[in-house]
């Protein structure tokens, strides 16, 4: 089911903008309060800096912590890479640190009470085809604002009667757009996390291969700059229009979605309260030292067959040794996948689920399985 709302204050999109996307239904723009600045069509548009941090401080170019920024510029000193021998997938030193690993992330997961029962009704929802699921779950379509006043498709699910306090647990997950159909929002991964009181948010990135300036010394910001502003400016607009807000915030994401999600919190640690990512690309891994990254749970496979494992292996690596809080970073690595393996992906799912729930401060199961 599935209803468009407009928020006060927004101006409502035309339901031709929305062709091709919501079959000829209505939609509306979220996005944070612009400041005047020139955007495409005169649309005010607000500074990548006011999206990443909810502020407006100059200059326009993203908010780096210069502690943080290690981007050398091609063919510079560019520093090795101390932690490629996990690349060597198979080998001895590899295979010790997965086992030592994955040890420890089931300890953690083991002492999270309420896993047990997002298994079970994980499987119970897979099993009933998602029939048994609650029918109170809304899906919104709506338009966020990119930094440079580009509107773009998000789908926001959570139950009927939830309360916009700005307080909601809630997940946000990102794609590009590839020209291929994409999978309902709502599957039994993201059905649980409703039942438990949460919010799940799904918002279209750009893909494109753009350097932004960054601060005097820092080189230049990494390739999806353009997509990673994007990413900051949908979960922004879920704080603004009141479902949650930065402490309640989660990012999470399989495939392209889990890079970015690794991306994401490189490059802006403070900005979500629990990560879920698969991995990111090495450039962002550069980026990563010396700050308070908030709880993650690294999930990936040796045979994924979406992103190479060790850009997983390597994320991890890297945050535990360069964490400076006591938040944990943990990683998950399966080994195989596959049709025969649904029970494996369901394991990880719950896994997923739970780490979240813990973090992002879900209280009680909303609605108990039969």
């Amino acid at each position: 089911m599935a209803r468009h709302k407009r928020h006060r204050g927004l101006r409502s999109i035309p339901a031709a903008a929305m062709l091709g996307w919501l079959g000829g239904c209505a939609g509306v723009a979220l996005g944070p309060t612009p400041v005047p600045a020139s955007g495409p069509m005169g649309v005010p548009q607000p500074t990548a800096t006011q999206i990443a941090v909810g502020a407006n401080p100059n200059p326009s170019g993203p908010r780096i912590d210069q502690l943080s920024a290690q981007v050398t510029r091609p063919g510079q000193g560019a520093r090795a890479n101390p932690y490629a021998w996990l690349e060597d997938i198979h080998s001895r030193r590899t295979r010790h640190w997965i086992a030592r690993q994955n040890q420890a992330t089931a300890r953690a997961l083991a002492q999270i009470a309420r896993r047990g029962w997002i298994e079970r009704r994980l499987a119970q929802l897979e099993g009933n085809g998602s029939a048994g699921a609650s029918s109170d779950v809304v899906v919104e379509r709506v338009l966020y604002l990119s930094p440079d006043g580009s509107r773009l498709p998000m789908e926001i699910a959570h139950r009927r009667e939830l309360a916009r306090d700005g307080n909601r647990p809630t997940l946000l997950t990102v794609y590009r757009a590839t020209g291929q159909r994409i999978q309902p929002l709502v599957q039994p991964f993201v059905l649980v996390w409703l039942e438990m009181g949460g919010v799940y948010a799904r918002a279209q990135v750009r893909d494109a291969l753009v350097s932004a300036p960054a601060p005097h010394g820092a080189g230049t910001l990494p390739d999806r700059s353009l997509a990673l502003g994007d990413l900051f400016a949908a979960g922004q607009s879920l704080i603004d229009h009141g479902y949650t807000r930065r402490g309640r915030l989660g990012i999470y994401g399989r495939g392209f979605g889990g890079l970015m999600a690794g991306a994401a919190v490189a490059l802006r640690p403070d900005f979500f309260a629990v990560a879920l990512p698969t991995g990111t690309w090495s450039q962002y891994r550069e980026m990563a030292s010396a700050n308070c990254f908030p709880p993650t749970l690294i999930v990936t496979g040796e045979r994924d067959g979406h992103i190479r494992p060790w850009e997983g292996y390597e994320l991890a690596a890297v945050l535990q040794a360069k964490q400076i809080c006591r938040y944990p970073i943990l990683i998950r690595v399966d080994g195989g996948e596959g049709p025969e393996e649904s029970s494996v992906r369901r394991q990880r799912a719950a896994d997923e689920l739970a780490f979240a729930a813990k973090w992002l401060g879900v209280e009680a199961v909303a609605q108990a399985p039969r």
